[in-house]
């Protein structure tokens, strides 16, 4: 199995048209400076985002949920037709988080995104989550890339477990956070050895 993202075009940073990809962006993401992001789209519950932020000095990483999954209420679906069209609801919270790990989760996310790959062949998906992820830099300028339910232990199992525990670092306390903080920092850390000790197999 080819353990890399597949390379997508970017529906999570295009505002302008109507789809899914998009409407999920305006409501998960609403700020357009992020520097990177993870954005899951379950088949049967609501979806999410984490994204982090940075300003000169400072960074903050921000998790967004939807209160109720929002690919019914796009499409019109109610349970009877009497009931009135459900309203998408958004649950936000937004945390500061240190700037060597911003750093750390950068490398990260960019060695994943300039890794990505075309499968050999096409898979259909009935059930799962899909996971989105995109990053944003003056040097590489904007890369994003896409897997669906990765299997356990997998490189892209890695990546979508340390955006999982990005987002509940963002709703932690600040005694949490710390130690959330040092266990995201190790363990971005080993994940990029392994994308490049992956490289290395690939070239050998």
């Amino acid at each position: 199995m080819l353990d890399h993202l597949r390379p997508e075009a970017g529906a999570f940073v295009y505002k302008g048209s109507s789809d899914y990809g998009s409407a999920v962006s305006r409501l998960l993401m609403p700020e357009g400076s992020w520097s990177l992001y993870a954005v899951s789209l379950p088949s049967f519950t609501p979806e999410s985002a984490v994204y982090i932020v940075e300003k000169r000095l400072d960074a903050h990483v921000v998790s967004a949920q939807m209160t109720t999954h929002f690919w019914p209420i796009l499409n019109g679906h109610r349970r009877s037709p009497l009931e009135a069209p459900a309203t998408p609801g958004v649950d936000l919270a937004r945390s500061p988080i240190p700037l060597p790990l911003v750093s750390a989760l950068k490398q990260l996310w960019n060695a994943a995104l300039l890794r990505t790959r075309h499968p050999t062949r096409g898979f259909v998906h009935t059930d799962g989550t899909n996971h989105h992820f995109g990053s944003h830099s003056r040097e590489l300028g904007f890369m994003a890339g896409t897997t669906w339910s990765p299997p356990s232990g997998s490189l892209q199992a890695g990546l979508v477990e340390m955006s999982e525990k990005l987002a509940r670092y963002a709703r932690e306390s600040e005694e949490q956070q710390a130690r959330t903080a040092a266990e995201l920092l190790e363990e971005s850390t080993r994940l990029l050895h392994r994308f490049e000790s992956e490289d290395s197999r690939t070239i050998g």
